[in-house]
């Protein structure tokens, strides 16, 4: 099995693909290390305790929540290569640099949520493989409903959602869509989510956000765990914006996210927690694991 790419300390090394060399193969920054109905079958039987929420992190902005009741909510999945063929006419490659960790056809979930209609959170691809009963639900803002619809999602399974609208996803779960600001004219309606599950846990996440100084004030403020963009790239927020967000917000915990997949536009989330110390933001910091489960519980 190929080793992680890591350096000295440890860390592992998500610049080592040169965005600018179409001839050399891609290296994966962590290895295929489970098959991806092995690893879907695993998430799927996790037992999550009452007082928890269980997070997998899929690389980019997709991440896996799953509450003590076993409903699964995805986020922006991006689980194909497609960006690279899309966009083949840039200077740049935008080949993904993670394992496919899931394959869209194994994908066996609740809830399918996207914050926007960026191919790197809603794929279409993705959208296309995914099984489509009457049971699996499609959670989205405006844009995100033509992807759906043209990907084959029956129209009663999906469910559009404007920021400040908050909705019963299930029995146990709520989704609200939050603000964001756009980052470029090809989608207005870009929204971040926050999830609360019964158990008083409250998951929120950026989805992709320019910055504006009203921003923090627009946020959901005290949530348990942030998952916040830090890429900097194609006006997102850069990690000290998103270390001032977070120290206005006061989230529990906040997870970088959005730095890890595109070898044209990856960074290192410790540069978020360098910009919280700057700051002096002692809000925890946690880095998500690839493959591994985080059982998050409020301390």
């Amino acid at each position: 099995m190929l080793e992680p790419q890591i350096d000295d300390a440890g860390r592992l090394i998500f610049t080592r693909n040169d965005p600018f060399d179409r001839t050399g193969p891609i290296q994966l920054v962590v290895p295929q290390a489970m098959d991806s109905r092995q690893y879907m079958q695993s998430i799927r039987e996790l037992p999550v305790p009452s007082d928890a929420v269980a997070i997998w992190f899929l690389g980019q902005n997709g991440f896996l929540l799953k509450d003590p009741s076993g409903v699964l909510v995805g986020i922006d999945l991006y689980l194909s290569n497609s960006c690279a063929e899309s966009f083949a006419h840039l200077p740049f490659r935008c080949d993904r640099q993670l394992p496919v960790f899931i394959e869209p056809e194994d994908l066996d979930i609740d809830v399918f949520i996207t914050t926007h209609s960026h191919q790197d959170h809603a794929d279409p691809e993705t959208i296309r493989r995914v099984r489509k009963t009457s049971e699996f639900r499609f959670f989205g803002p405006f844009d995100s409903m033509h992807i759906y619809r043209e990907c084959g999602v029956p129209e009663t399974s999906c469910r559009l959602l404007h920021p400040g609208e908050t909705v019963n996803i299930s029995p146990s779960i709520t989704v609200q869509a939050t603000f964001a600001l756009p980052t470029d004219a090809t989608d207005l309606n870009h929204t971040g989510m926050l999830i609360e599950f019964a158990n008083g846990i409250r998951f929120y996440n950026s989805g992709d956000t320019a910055y504006t100084e009203l921003l923090p004030t627009l946020l959901p403020a005290d949530v348990d765990v942030c998952a916040m963009c830090i890429n900097g790239g194609f006006h997102n927020l850069s990690a000290m914006q998103a270390a001032a967000i977070v120290k206005a917000i006061r989230p529990r915990v906040v997870v970088p996210c959005h730095y890890d997949m595109m070898v044209n536009n990856v960074g290192s989330p410790e540069m978020l927690r360098v910009a919280l110390g700057v700051l002096g933001c002692n809000t925890f910091f946690h880095t998500m694991d690839y493959y591994k489960p985080w059982l998050y519980r409020r301390n």
